[in-house]
């Protein structure tokens, strides 16, 4: 038996999140996961609902996935590694809020008031890491009360039941499942990913949620194959209001590709801006996701005296630096 046989028979379909679930101790720990931020100011990223928001700290070790394309190179990951992500958030000197869907930096994002008027130039990049482990069974950060910056708190618990987002194992369960075929790709990818509970969630278009669902599985899934990139990549351009590829720098300094969803926005806390997929301009290898205003609009409203954003203005870009599978949370390359 091969490998990724074994892992497709590890594979156990997620089942959709339900909030009455979450006891109010492990809720107050979501909240917690979600609000990391530097030790000496900046800015930080707020969460909303049961999604927890990007966490900070530690790097990695052992098996650099997505260099030059060499997952197809990789060994497939044994259950209880750990899936360390470094990402870069760029985005506005103003206050900002996130939500993510808790096994990557996909999601939504918004700009707000805070003690400090929003300013529309670009503030210090913020640099923050998280371990996921492989079978979606632990989730680790750093620990904010130590000098040494090796020291990570882990919650153990099987978390796909409180993120609204398959773990690792299954992510890339799917993406290897998935057939060739564009439509019956798509078909597959709703049937097993985990739909977005946010409330704004009914007001977006079909397109819209598909291109979600998508972009988890992206975001979420450390070993893809090129043709299966490029499968997704198909799907993506094949949904309806999918915008033209545009060429840009994400924050690594590298050349990608931003594709996203015309769709349904309202002048209304997330349902102002949409998101944008990076990815590699040759082998559509993910990158990252840029967050773009859907509509013109004050921040904090037009009474605020918030900096007015224009439609299509990226307002943060959060960049996957690297994805690597380590032996332990909190280990370094």
């Amino acid at each position: 038996m091969d490998e990724m046989t074994a892992v497709r028979q590890l594979r156990g379909d997620a089942p959709v999140p339900d909030r009455a679930r979450l006891t109010p101790a492990r809720q107050r720990l979501l909240d917690e996961i979600a609000r990391p931020q530097r030790r000496r100011g900046g800015w930080k990223l707020a969460a909303v609902g049961a999604a927890a928001a990007v966490t900070a700290a530690a790097l990695l070790s052992a098996l650099p996935l997505r260099q030059e394309n060499a997952a197809s190179a990789m060994p497939t990951p044994r259950p209880h590694q750990w899936v360390h992500q470094k990402v870069r958030w760029d985005t506005w000197q103003c206050g900002t809020g996130g939500s993510t869907y808790g096994f990557s930096e996909a999601g939504s994002f918004n700009l707000g008031p805070s003690s400090q008027p929003c300013v529309a130039k670009p503030a210090k990049p913020l640099y923050q890491n998280k371990w996921i482990r492989y079978d979606g069974g632990a989730l680790a950060t750093p620990d904010e009360s130590s000098e040494d910056p090796d020291d990570v708190d882990v919650w153990n618990g099987r978390y796909q039941g409180g993120w609204e987002m398959l773990p690792p194992l299954s992510s890339d369960a799917l993406v290897a499942d998935l057939p060739d075929d564009r439509d019956a790709a798509l078909t597959m990818i709703r049937q097993r990913s985990i739909p977005s509970r946010l409330v704004s969630t009914p007001r977006l278009t079909q397109a819209q949620r598909d291109f979600a669902e998508i972009v988890e599985v992206l975001s979420g899934s450390p070993v893809i194959e090129p043709e299966r990139a490029r499968t997704i990549y198909r799907i993506i351009t094949g949904l309806d209001g999918v915008t033209q590829p545009i060429e840009v720098t994400d924050g690594a300094g590298r050349a990608a590709i931003a594709i996203g969803i015309d769709g349904n926005f309202r002048d209304y806390s997330y349902e102002r801006n949409g998101v944008q997929v990076l990815l590699d301009p040759e082998t559509y290898a993910y990158q990252g996701v840029r967050y773009v205003a859907g509509i013109g609009y004050y921040v904090g409203g037009k009474a605020s005296g918030g900096p007015f954003v224009a439609r299509g203005t990226v307002i943060a870009t959060a960049t996957r630096v690297s994805t690597d599978i380590v032996d332990k949370a909190g280990r370094r390359r």
